[in-house]
């Protein structure tokens, strides 16, 4: 099976927001910055306006809600962030090669993935989990990096489904295949 399509910035960005909204590890973290923002800004505020002696019920109200805009903002900046930072990256010269035509080809034992400065054969065992949204597969053939396939490359659904079936063959665990 030979699939030719191509890959967009938007592929890239829709990939990182995948990964930042599904990783346990970056959604734990971000929830731990959001509660210690908001405790720093409620705490600090607070200890500022007593040590100025400042204190009152209305600045202690304005601190709650400065907080609270801390908390509930976080994960709109964070998500921000990915984007812009993968902008960013895509821009610099180096990465180039990272959008534009691609080809995957599906042999026996291996699939091989071309397009301008790459041609990289990998085993199916090499398959450590994959992913989609609405728009993609993501063949993870390492923990941070990932193959893009966008659904746009197949004809029909059988198409997809056999693509699908051959890429996981190799994961025994249910829980890391999309």
């Amino acid at each position: 099976m030979e699939l030719q399509y191509n890959i967009t910035q938007q592929d890239y960005i829709d990939f990182n927001l995948n990964y930042y909204v599904n990783n346990a590890v970056i959604q734990r973290s971000i929830l731990m910055t959001r509660i210690a923002t908001a405790v720093i800004v409620v705490l600090g505020g607070t200890a500022l306006m007593y040590w100025v002696k400042g204190l009152s019920v209305w600045s202690v109200l304005v601190y709650l809600i400065l907080a609270a805009a801390c908390f509930f903002g976080t994960p709109w900046y964070m998500k921000r962030k990915v984007v812009k930072n993968t902008e960013r990256i895509l821009r610099n010269a180096r990465n180039k090669q990272l959008c534009g035509p691609k080809t995957l080809t599906l042999r026996e034992d291996s699939f091989e993935l071309s397009g301008e400065n790459e041609d990289t054969t990998y085993q199916y065992e090499a398959v450590q989990r994959t992913a989609s949204d609405d728009k993609h597969y993501y063949i993870f053939v390492d923990e941070f990096s990932a193959i893009i396939v966008p659904f746009s490359a197949f004809s029909d659904e059988t198409q997809k489904q056999e693509f699908y079936d051959r890429i996981t063959v190799n994961i025994k665990d249910e829980a890391l295949k999309c």
